[in-house]
């Protein structure tokens, strides 16, 4: 996949990239579109950007010599249909432009402030005027084909610092760049909402009462015996089950409808240390 649904070697009309010029086939950037080593882009506090479409889509990442930067990024959907899929805000911010080129179609550019800001091109339409004010995934448009220099559906995507294109990054990670679609993609985690906790596997000895606390004075409800989750532990109360005292505590859901309650670790029947799961890995403390 190499020669589709890229934004073709050309010179474009808008503002980060009209100070390009052709030499020797190829677009070489200008002073509007030049680019900023990552050490210049750490200087500025960058916004966690996610990646500006949906939650849990994979989308193939690349660029090509005809953009002005390398940092420029063109996207199309791993798994599904690209035109048409929503294209989101990556971080709050603010619309300083909605509007259509000839060239490069339907584009919006976010501020994010600190002199970051992002940029989405070829849109099938612009859902937000300039000046509004936009979350981390508010919709701004979505994919589209839109101006005379793209060869396909797909999104045309910058992250700048004081006017400069940088190499991008999503949740934290740098975008590698890769120079056609199939070697890289990314999971959007835009909007996902916080992760479920992580589960650990227990065998409780025998029936329990659960607990409101670790102080273990309140009891609602119950966790049968046998193979159980928890999510982590903690220091409280000591309690006793046959020949095991401990004064460790488990979080867990309880059989009896109860969620995020207490249960004794004692009725593990494994000591008075800190708790281990059936692969013997120990059960975090709870945050």
């Amino acid at each position: 996949m190499s020669g589709k649904w890229r934004t073709r070697r050309a010179r474009m009309s808008i503002p980060v990239v009209a100070a390009a010029a052709l030499a020797g086939g190829q677009l070489t950037a200008g002073a509007a579109a030049q680019t900023v080593d990552q050490d210049t882009a750490r200087t500025a506090a960058r916004p966690k950007f996610q990646l500006p479409l949906p939650c849990g889509q994979k989308w193939w990442t690349s660029t090509h010599k005809g953009h002005a930067s390398k940092y420029m990024v063109d996207m199309i959907n791993k798994n599904g249909k690209t035109q048409g899929t929503p294209v989101l805000a990556s971080a709050a911010g603010k619309v300083t432009e909605s509007k259509f080129y000839r060239d490069a179609g339907n584009v919006i550019t976010v501020n994010h402030g600190g002199g970051w800001s992002t940029r989405h091109m070829h849109l099938d339409i612009r859902s937000v005027k300039v000046g509004a004010k936009v979350n981390l995934g508010t919709k701004l448009g979505t994919v589209g084909n839109t101006g005379s220099w793209t060869s396909g559906a797909h999104l045309h995507y910058q992250q700048q610092l004081n006017g400069k294109v940088v190499q991008a990054k999503f949740n934290g990670r740098t975008l590698p760049v890769k120079w056609k679609y199939g070697q890289h993609y990314e999971t959007s985690k835009n909007k996902c909402g916080p992760e479920p906790p992580k589960k650990y596997y227990v065998v409780t000895k025998a029936k329990t009462s659960g607990y409101t606390s670790t102080n273990g004075k309140i009891k609602v409800g119950f966790l049968n015996k046998g193979k159980n989750y928890v999510f982590c532990t903690a220091k409280g109360a000591s309690k006793k089950y046959r020949n095991t005292t401990s004064s460790w505590w488990l979080k867990t859901d309880l059989d009896s409808g109860h969620v995020n309650k207490w249960v004794p670790a004692a009725y593990l029947g494994k000591g008075g240390g800190q708790p281990k799961d059936t692969k013997g890995k120990t059960i975090p403390r709870c945050k």
